[in-house]
């Protein structure tokens, strides 16, 4: 027996976020109101920095689950933008510490804008409660799929 057959939801799911994913990147590309928004990478890294004020490299790849090569370089291109500033943090000087300027404030500010409007237009039809049990559902979700990438 196949997954197809022993569990079709499941391929169902699968199939639909594979192409969630394509559409979210389809729309931030090809919607106008996305046209100047942050990249994913920078949008998540200015949202956490938002939340959490200043952070390490280590901690930021910890928190959005990457390498920390990887976040470094995402980081030395957000500074590039203007978006964050890197310095030596007081207690440890081999850490550097990553803080938002106003510049990443305001492009983040903007870009959570745009992404809420084009959500609200696209959801526009879908009940409060029908929103709540997305919202819900896929909350459950991304801590299922991070949690099963840390055990596997």
């Amino acid at each position: 027996m196949t997954a197809d057959t022993e569990h079709p939801a499941v391929t169902e799911i699968e199939a639909q976020v594979a192409l969630l994913l394509r559409l979210a990147d389809r729309n931030r590309r090809s919607t106008s109101r996305l046209a100047t928004s942050l990249e994913r990478s920078a949008y998540l890294a200015l949202r956490l920095l938002d939340a959490t004020g200043p952070a390490g490299i280590n901690e930021i790849a910890d928190h959005l689950r990457l390498d920390a090569s990887t976040v470094t370089r995402q980081v030395l291109a957000m500074e590039a933008a203007g978006y964050v500033t890197r310095e030596r943090d007081v207690h440890d000087g081999r850490r550097a510490v990553v803080t938002t300027t106003p510049a990443g404030r305001s492009a983040l500010a903007e870009t959570r804008a745009a992404r809420a409007e084009v959500y609200a237009d696209v959801l526009a039809d879908w009940t409060d409660q029908d929103r709540g049990l997305l919202a819900e559902l896929l909350t459950r979700l991304n801590g299922d799929l991070d949690a099963y990438a840390t055990r596997t």
